[in-house]
C-alpha cells in the first residue's frame, strides 16, 4: 500500500511539474493546413477559425490563393477546435479537434463540392 501511495505521489509531482514548466516557459506551436476540393484544387479565400477550448480565445485566417493557412503562437497542451467555411463550397467535415502535443500540426480540409 505504501508503494502505491509513493507511485501516485511521484506521478502527481511529475504531472504538476510538466504543467508548471509549460506555464512558465509559455511553449507555443502552430496549426497549418490546406483547404481543397475533392479533386485536390485549392479553395481560395476559405475562412478558417481556431478556438482554444480551454481559454475560449479565437483567431481567424483567410486561406491564400493556394488554399493554405497558418496560425502561429498557440499555446501547446491545449485543445483546439479548427473550423472552415466558404461561400462557394460546403464541408461535411468542416470541424476538426486538435490536441497540441507537438510544435506544429498540419490539417487538411476537403470540401464536398
Amino acid at each position: 500500500m505504501k508503494f502505491r501511495n509513493l507511485v501516485a505521489t511521484c506521478l502527481f509531482v511529475i504531472i504538476a511539474a510538466a504543467v508548471s514548466a509549460n506555464a512558465q516557459l509559455n511553449i507555443t506551436g502552430s496549426v497549418t493546413g490546406r483547404v481543397v476540393t475533392p479533386g485536390g484544387q485549392s479553395v481560395r479565400r476559405a475562412v478558417v477559425h481556431v478556438l482554444n477550448l480551454e481559454t475560449l480565445e479565437s483567431h481567424t485566417r483567410i486561406a491564400n490563393d493556394f488554399g493554405y493557412f497558418k496560425f502561429n503562437d498557440l499555446p501547446i497542451l491545449n485543445l483546439y477546435m479548427v473550423s472552415v467555411e466558404s461561400k462557394a463550397h460546403e464541408f461535411t467535415f468542416g470541424v476538426q479537434l486538435v490536441q497540441f502535443t507537438a510544435l506544429e500540426h498540419n490539417l487538411l480540409f476537403t470540401s464536398d463540392n
